[in-house]
């Protein structure tokens, strides 16, 4: 972190102990400071219009004029409350509107979050200043936006079809870490799901705004988790940004707060856990009459993503099952099946190998190959016999394979039958 003082973590350090004396949330603390911008970013391009049945485009007043949104579309009976949830999409700018929030994409990367409207429960994907064509201001980075959030969830509390006990926030990657920063601005929110965030920033390359060290502080979460008031969930895949949660989990070391729960799910990255995991929230928000949540993480939040990569995993089984049916292979009797591993170096697939051979699967050689970048790297295969036509014989296999390769963080083929 750069400085011209001569003692700048003192300076800086009694400089925000003043501050932090009298504030109680990051508002607050955000009090007669006023963001430097060295880049004025404000997108041109309009809001693609989306399918009549599932968006219309709604305006909320926010502090520096009207801003537009998506707002989802249910039927209703006469008098329905139904529960919200702003959704935050990750991304440089955060929440950007697009046809991705209604196309329907591969669940291992479900950034819209649509399982939430799915569940009856209304949506609002909210544009944020100089997010699209006709929004004032400029993008900020996690400044004034932390407003908009705030004058979106107005915006939801003022219709008359809204539970305004049951309005939440959630979001993913840039979207989860602006959500942290809206529950340390505020306790509007009956509970807040915050999806592989930032503890910190995101790199002085990234920044639009003065590269200095409050500049910094007032964007980092991390500063700020004593001031979350609402029942807040902060998740990561073991194999996303697990520093991140590793940081958080140290803040509330030093300074607990029993409102914030972290979990870093093992196997999950930072992409392939988000709709398992809010698929469990959506259940238990339509569930949850009070708009209270408890989620634990041990009974209910691990298990959900297991649950979800086990139907993957089997579903998967069954279409290569299909695809060999198809070519015309008998599937019957005893056959072996095998996966190929890669890494850039032999000392994880010697490890695997003997893994797999303390499970009774055969190992080949490891072989080096040439990428067509020049750059070397490594492969070999684990084989194992299977009765064939047994699916219990199946999915073992295939979850054996899939757990060498994670446990040593290792790019795998799906398996195949070895005379393939």
């Amino acid at each position: 972190m750069e400085s011209k003082m001569r003692h700048p973590l003192i300076a800086i350090t009694l400089a925000f102990i003043t501050a932090s004396a009298w504030a109680d949330n990051l508002l607050s603390e955000r009090a007669g400071f006023t963001t430097v911008l060295t880049e004025q970013q404000k997108i041109t391009e309009a809001m693609p219009h989306p399918p009549a049945e599932i968006f219309k485009v709604v305006q909320y007043d926010s502090e520096i004029g009207p801003m537009s949104a998506y707002l989802s579309q249910h039927q209703l009976a006469e008098n329905e409350k139904r529960p919200a949830i702003i959704w935050l999409t990750g991304g440089f700018p955060t929440s950007s509107p697009g046809e991705y929030l209604w196309t329907e994409i591969d669940v291992d990367n479900e950034q819209s979050a649509r399982v939430y409207r799915n569940y009856g429960i209304v949506m609002m994907h909210p544009t944020l200043r100089g997010g699209t064509k006709g929004n004032p201001g400029v993008v900020e980075q996690f400044y004034g936006e932390v407003n908009d959030v705030i004058s979106a969830a107005k915006y939801l509390k003022s219709l008359d079809y809204i539970d305004p006990n049951r309005i939440y926030l959630g979001g993913h990657s840039t979207g989860g870490t602006l959500a942290l920063l809206v529950a340390q601005a505020t306790d509007m929110f009956a509970g807040v799901i915050a999806l592989g965030p930032s503890s910190d920033h995101y790199g002085k390359k990234r920044a639009n705004f003065e590269w200095q060290d409050k500049e910094i502080y007032l964007r980092s979460p991390r500063n700020f988790m004593s001031y979350i008031n609402t029942p807040t969930y902060i998740v990561e895949g073991e194999q996303g940004r697990a520093a991140n949660i590793k940081d958080f989990e140290q803040q509330l070391a030093a300074k607990p707060n029993d409102k914030v729960t972290t979990a870093l799910i093992k196997g999950a990255d930072h992409f392939n856990l988000i709709h398992s995991i809010n698929t469990l929230f959506a259940n238990a928000i339509v569930s949850s009459k009070s708009g209270a949540l408890s989620i634990d993480v041990n009974k209910q939040l691990i298990p959900a993503y297991l649950t979800y990569v086990k139907k993957v995993q089997e579903t998967t089984d069954l279409r290569i099952l299909a695809n060999l049916r198809s070519q015309g292979v008998v599937l019957d009797g005893k056959q072996a099946v095998e996966s190929y591993y890669y890494a850039r170096s032999q000392k994880p697939l010697n490890v695997i190998a003997q893994q797999a051979k303390a499970q009774g699967m055969s190992a080949s050689a490891i072989t080096e190959k040439t990428a067509k970048d020049g750059s070397v790297f490594y492969m070999a295969s684990m084989s194992k016999s299977i009765d064939i036509s047994s699916l219990a014989e199946v999915f073992a296999a295939s979850k054996a394979f899939k757990t060498l390769a994670d446990e040593q963080e290792l790019y795998y083929d799906y398996w195949t039958l070895a005379s393939q």
